[in-house]
């Protein structure tokens, strides 16, 4: 028996909403027949993309289409900005071995993205395969239809300042300790001669 190809196991829908699993509103999908009889048709998520309703939402459909290619052309113009500026920066604290104390996903590397450049991009739309958990500079994938970018996301550690002021004052008592020691290594060292002067001549008069 011939083995049934991609196009007959699957059927082509009509996006009637926005799915961040599937694709946008109005836009063409194809997906197994299961799936969309018993979540998609029922649900009113999407329509089979039979020859009716391709013309009846023609117009709706071409109009979605414009709309995504100029999206994907203003997300070229921000990741180049992106680029241009060597990436993102997210500040974290961190333990000593740069060991971050809260990961950061593809929601954290949004927002900083709308901080930033003030412009917002769905945070599903970053490829992470795992949170990052670690000081450190990191190529993340970025994928919306056609247009696919890699995003370079730099994990800062942040500076306790209430922790470096404690060490600048250590540092400052380490100091003040040291030319302490060195001073009274001094008057030892004379007190060691005067001491060593007044044997010999105690030896000698005797």
């Amino acid at each position: 028996m011939a083995k049934r190809s991609t196009a007959n196991r699957t059927i082509e829908v009509i996006m009637l909403q926005n799915d961040k699993h599937l694709g946008e509103k109005y836009e063409i999908v194809r997906v197994k027949p299961i799936f969309a009889r018993n979540v998609l048709f029922p649900n009113k998520i999407a329509i089979l993309a039979d020859k009716e309703a391709k013309n009846n939402y023609a117009q709706k459909m071409e109009a979605a289409k414009i709309s995504r290619e100029k999206k994907a052309a203003s997300l070229e113009d921000l990741f180049s900005k992106i680029t241009a500026d060597g990436g993102i920066e997210i500040t974290r604290k961190a333990n000593k071995d740069n060991t971050l104390y809260a990961k950061v996903d593809e929601n954290d590397i949004a927002e900083k993205i709308k901080e930033v450049y003030g412009i917002e991009v769905e945070s599903h739309l970053f490829k992470l395969k795992k949170k990052l958990n670690e000081v450190g500079t990191y190529p993340v994938v970025f994928t919306y239809n056609e247009l696919k970018r890699e995003v370079v996301v730099k994990i800062i550690a942040e500076v306790d300042k209430n922790a470096k002021k404690e060490e600048e004052k250590e540092e400052v008592k380490e100091v003040v300790k040291t030319k302490e020691e060195i001073r009274a290594e001094r008057e030892a060292a004379k007190a060691k001669e005067k001491a060593e002067k007044i044997a010999k001549l105690k030896e000698k008069y005797k």
